[in-house]
């Protein structure tokens, strides 16, 4: 419910698809979906990047944002940016290359060019990453750059809810910035109170992010 709350503040945006394993175990997420009248689709569990056009092919979309969903404090700011620049220039693949908060991004990417890269590879790691083939192929599309935004530069801080101790940092911090009224949360003010707090923060900083490229070996 955050994540697509975060999603409607970006008003370029003009449909949510979520998109969830074929399990009983999604049933909840897709309550919640229905609920907020946002429509969904299933597909493979491991296949992502067919969930992806399969979402698009419901919407019949030119482009899709793709937002994760153990990403609660997601950037709006961020993602509209990544959006009109992808949209001025009719991009492949739009991103953000620098080092920000793991948990606040999102990417951009035509959904022509995600279903070439689906027609080019059974390879499990660009099946489930779906974006990493943009960045293993990047003389092959129309690729875009968005620079980072100055109040995520040189913030390390995790924001993803992969492990408990992730999701114990983020319950902390809705816990204290959380109102209906103020909802959704303002990433750059809880950014300067981990700064300040950096106890806190590093709840969850020896936390090994699983990589991706251990699957292509």
């Amino acid at each position: 419910e955050h994540i697509i709350k975060r999603i409607q503040a970006v008003s370029e945006i003009d449909r949510i698809v979520l998109a969830t394993p074929s399990e009983k175990s999604e049933e909840p997420l897709e309550k919640i979906a229905a609920r907020m009248g946002v429509e969904c689709v299933s597909g493979p569990e491991e296949d992502v990047l067919e969930r992806f056009i399969l979402a698009g092919n419901l919407c019949q979309a030119e482009h899709i944002v793709r937002v994760c969903g153990d990403n609660p404090l997601v950037d709006p700011t961020l993602m509209r940016s990544l959006v009109l620049q992808h949209s001025k220039e009719n991009a492949d693949y739009t991103f953000c290359p620098d080092p920000i908060p793991l948990g606040t991004g999102s990417e951009v990417a035509k959904l022509s060019a995600l279903k070439q890269i689906a027609k080019k590879t059974s390879q499990s790691a660009y099946r489930e990453h779906v974006t990493t083939y943009f960045h293993d192929h990047p003389d092959a599309f129309h690729l875009e750059r968005v620079p980072t935004p100055p109040y995520l530069k040189g913030k390390n801080f995790r924001l993803t809810v992969d492990t408990e101790k992730d999701f114990q940092l983020i319950d902390q911090l809705y816990q204290k910035f959380y109102s209906p009224s103020q909802s959704p949360l303002n990433l750059e003010e809880i950014l300067n109170f981990l700064t300040a707090n950096p106890k806190l923060a590093s709840h969850n900083a020896d936390v090994v992010q699983k990589n991706w490229r251990e699957d292509l070996t």
